[in-house]
């Protein structure tokens, strides 16, 4: 898969200032340990365990740990009659306490939504146009319907809109639309469901289970990503449960006509994403392929210890080329800060969340986690300069690196979702700084509270993240986890367990790019056979090759927790 997209354009217009109220007010908790990020927000350290009644992350009633969905914006597809908008059916999944977001009153302002139950006579009738039976789902809107150009053959591809409670505890409130695109092969194929976690690409790409398995695909943009954004938005409703439930609705409105095998997939934050819908919804899908997915915790001292020892003795070069220069970026720092400015000048940017002093100290922290992210080893002497080297030229190695626009209100606002939902539930990496000394005068900066969207308040929930573990550990089934062994990401990998016919791989050598295709070839074959196991498919003498450059383009940011 291609390097993640610096910053996509089309983001780059983040109403961040509109998303700032809703319409569904809940009672908050009162913070215990305030801990200011870079300037406003007052984070609750996780400490009222027991307090959030309502936002349970699935765990037993009672934890903090609200684990509501990140990808709602449609409707209930009108199967069932209505009855999947319970955000609170499943297992242990905090049921009916306003699914994830954070207990407490509930003011609502009714939508005027009322479910309609779906016309099973068209929706099932194959001998209908597939956009007429996808129109007869209630909620589902077709945008784009088309077949030539950039579609392969064989595949007729829709850009479609969802309507979805913006609180699934509570349907009858606030609605939003959510942006799905479609891949329709034939009825009877498996159905992939895929996500980035992040922004959904309108185009014809396809991830490679769907390529591997000639299957439909169904790619799903999380909820809070424009334009898939509840107006006006109450941020305590970007929950991974709620993102689980988005997606539980999405699949059983369109099971009717998608009657095979289906397998969800995602990449790091698209990665987390599915195997969060598997613990709330793990009937909803047959199996589940997450590549480089980490499972992090709140200042996660596991990427330190990743990355001290990243390639072993092997790397250990390319390990004292990037600690020098990130050492000699940090000494230079009066002129690198010149060379900050200018970019911001030539660039119109501005650095008003984070400031110039924390923008240069967290881009020259995260050169060293961003380059064994997306580079290889070979490329060290190439990519990163001697110490030797002029101002310019570090400023440029750093730029290309990491993207000192990354790191501006420009850039980080596009995934202002994201950074809220480390801080309120994911975790993120503890930042690899000690080495450097003196050299950083803000220590401790580079975090998910600080990089989360200003004004927005959040309880960080510690329990979050160990319930999904504690899931696929105990209860998990026909997962599959891919990783890259010089990925930093790889240092929160999935722990297997007890899950059953589930399987974890590593890519040697292998970064945030690795696939199946790239495992040795026994590993490849296992891999590939279990996948055609779990989707009912024979093996074949000539089966679908998989195609890196036909994959949909990467999302996310480069700064931690920077997740694809």
């Amino acid at each position: 898969m291609a390097r993640a997209a610096r910053f996509p354009r089309v983001l780059l217009m983040l109403p961040l200032l509109g998303l700032l109220g809703g319409p569904v007010a809940c009672g908050d908790d009162e913070p215990d340990d305030p801990r200011p990020d870079s300037g406003t927000q007052a984070v609750d350290a996780g400490s009222d365990a027991g307090s959030d009644a309502g936002s349970d992350a699935g765990t037993d009633a009672g934890t903090d740990a609200d684990a509501g969905p990140d990808a709602g914006t449609e409707t209930d597809a009108g199967s069932d009659a209505g009855t999947e908008n319970d955000a609170g059916t499943e297992s242990d999944a905090g049921t009916d306490a306003d699914a994830g977001t954070d207990g407490g009153v509930v003011t609502c302002t009714p939508s005027g939504w009322v479910d309609t139950p779906p016309d099973l006579s068209v929706i099932q009738n194959t001998s209908l146009d597939i956009r007429t039976r996808l129109e007869a789902i209630p909620g589902l809107i077709v945008d784009q319907d088309r077949t030539g150009g950039s579609v392969p053959a064989g595949y007729r591809h829709f850009v479609l809109r969802y309507n979805q409670p913006s609180d699934h505890a509570h349907p009858e409130c606030q609605r939003f639309e959510q942006r799905l695109t479609l891949m329709h092969k034939a009825d009877a194929s498996p159905m992939v469901l895929s996500t980035s976690g992040y922004n959904v690409s309108t185009g014809t790409g396809r991830s490679e289970p769907t390529q591997l398995l000639a299957a439909n695909q169904v790619a799903v943009e999380h909820r809070f990503f424009p334009p898939s954004i509840p107006s006006p938005a109450d941020w305590s409703q970007l929950t991974i449960r709620q993102s689980a439930d988005d997606f539980h609705r999405i699949t059983q409105a369109l099971k009717p006509i998608y009657t095979g095998k289906w397998v969800s997939t995602g990449g790091s934050k698209g990665g987390e994403t599915v195997v969060f819908f598997r613990r709330f919804h793990p009937d909803d899908v047959d199996a589940t392929v997450a590549y480089v997915a980490p499972i992090a915790k709140r200042d996660d001292e596991r990427f330190v210890t990743f990355q001290e020892t990243v390639g072993g003795d092997a790397q250990l070069a390319c390990r004292e080329r990037l600690w020098a220069f990130q050492r000699e970026v940090l000494t230079r720092r009066s002129q690198m800060l010149s060379l900050v400015d200018a970019f911001a000048a030539s660039n119109n940017l501005t650095y008003s969340q984070l400031g110039r002093e924390l923008v240069l100290e967290h881009a020259a922290i995260e050169t060293y986690f961003a380059f064994w992210q997306y580079s290889s080893a070979s490329s060290c002497t190439g990519s990163i300069p001697a110490t030797t080297a002029t101002d310019q030229q570090l400023f440029n190695a750093l730029n290309s690196v990491v993207g000192i626009d990354s790191f501006s209100d420009q850039g980080i606002g596009p995934y202002a979702a994201y950074y809220y939902q480390a801080a309120a539930e994911l975790g993120w990496p503890q930042p690899y700084e000690k080495h450097l000394g003196a050299l950083i005068h803000f220590p401790d900066t580079d975090t998910g509270e600080v990089y989360s969207p200003p004004g927005i308040p959040f309880v960080f929930r510690p329990q979050a993240m160990p319930d999904i573990q504690d899931w696929v550990s105990a209860q998990g089934q026909r997962l599959m986890f891919i990783y890259g062994s010089y990925d930093p990401w790889t240092a929160a990998a999935y722990v297997l367990g007890n899950s059953q016919d589930s399987y974890l791989y590593t890519v040697e050598g292998g970064n945030h790019n690795a696939r199946i295709s790239q495992l040795p070839a026994a590993q490849q074959a296992e891999a590939k056979a279990n996948l055609n196991r779990w989707m009912g498919i024979a093996p074949l003498k000539r089966a679908p090759k998989f195609v890196q450059s036909e994959e949909p383009p990467a999302f996310g940011p480069h700064v931690p927790p920077r997740l694809r």
